[in-house]
């Protein structure tokens, strides 16, 4: 059983007509198939443009939770100076050589936690509380309000084509 085709008659501008056909020439297509696809597309929002915009989009709420992770990080830091600051006493010079030692062997431990930390998977960011930037709800619903407007920005005039 054939689908039900639809005539169509829209007007396009001379050398698109031209550029038209001469991609369908040289890829064996009709005109039918390319404008039909190529409607497909618009459409559906399906075309490279679109997806290469949601892509975009993702990287771009990626990007802000790297930011507002780098923000934590460089205030939790900080903070730790100041309060380092704030409560290590002045070490007089007969007491600085055993002080660097035992700060190296200190250093040493922290760093053993800390590749032990990194390599278990574990983040000081993963235990704090996240804003949600949308919820498969809001994306969901903000997809099919941008598939129900018109594609394109423009709202249609409600005027035909007479040319």
């Amino acid at each position: 059983m054939r689908n039900e085709r639809v005539r169509l008659q829209p007007y396009v501008d001379a050398p698109l007509a031209k550029q038209l056909a001469a991609y369908g020439a040289a890829t064996g297509m009709t005109t039918s198939f390319v404008v039909q696809a190529a409607l497909r597309q618009y459409l559906d929002r399906t075309d490279d443009k679109m997806l290469l915009l949601q892509r975009l989009n993702r990287l771009g709420r990626a990007w802000e939770r790297t930011q507002r992770d780098l923000e934590i990080h460089m205030e939790a830091f900080a903070i730790y100076v100041k309060l380092w600051f704030a409560h290590t006493p002045h070490i007089p010079d007969n007491a600085k050589d055993s002080a660097r030692r035992e700060a190296e062997s200190r250093f040493a431990q922290f760093q053993e936690y800390l590749v032990e930390q990194v390599q278990s998977g574990s983040r000081f960011v993963d235990d704090l509380p996240r804003e949600v930037i949308a919820d498969e709800a809001e994306l969901s619903k903000m997809a099919s309000e941008a598939s129900a407007a018109p594609a394109g920005g423009e709202a249609p005039s409600g005027k035909r084509d007479e040319e």
